[in-house]
């Protein structure tokens, strides 16, 4: 009876590990075929008319990715080209990475989007730069949920072992 108990308990510690959900891989297609040197920052789109920068987003949205945008997009529309910020993502720390070319030398820019939302003040939005790199961070307290998250399913795989010790020592007697 015990090595049955043993068989099961080992057979729900696989199924748990195996039960996690593995990571995405998106892979977005290249379909142009340009050359990131300094000197080739814009895109011609044919199709619009317009004059499209190519920009980097990371982190806490819907799709991060490379993107081609129209040039004078500010943050906000980014970030909505981007599917919008997850709900994990710290609004009031976004950091605009841009990229160090010869005139200006890069540097980076900490906005607080979250103070647009409450205020809507459009001056609060920069205006996204060729080339820039946007970095949305998750919330510290994700951080937290997690590790609480790994301790509940060692918690719970703690607790049925015990309760197989416990009734197979009952039923040895």
């Amino acid at each position: 009876m015990k090595k049955i108990y043993t068989i099961a308990f080992y057979f729900i510690l696989v199924m748990t590990a195996f039960a996690q959900e593995p990571a995405k891989t998106v892979v977005m297609p290249n379909t142009r075929n340009t050359d990131r040197t300094n000197t080739s920052r814009y895109i011609f789109s044919p199709g619009t008319d317009a004059l499209l920068m190519t920009v980097k987003i990371w982190g806490e949205v819907v799709k991060p990715g490379l993107y081609d945008i129209p040039i004078g997009t500010d943050l906000i529309e980014l970030l909505s080209s981007a599917g919008g910020p997850t709900a994990r993502a710290k609004l009031s720390r976004i950091k605009i990475i841009h990229a160090s070319t010869s005139e200006d030398g890069g540097g980076v820019t900490t906005v607080d989007v979250a103070d647009f939302l409450k205020n809507g003040d459009s001056k609060l939005i920069p205006e996204i730069k060729p080339n820039d790199t946007i970095v949305v961070p998750v919330k510290p307290t994700q951080y937290i949920l997690t590790s609480l998250s790994w301790t509940q399913q060692f918690m719970s795989l703690f607790s049925i072992y015990s309760m197989i010790l416990y009734y197979t020592s009952i039923s040895n007697k």
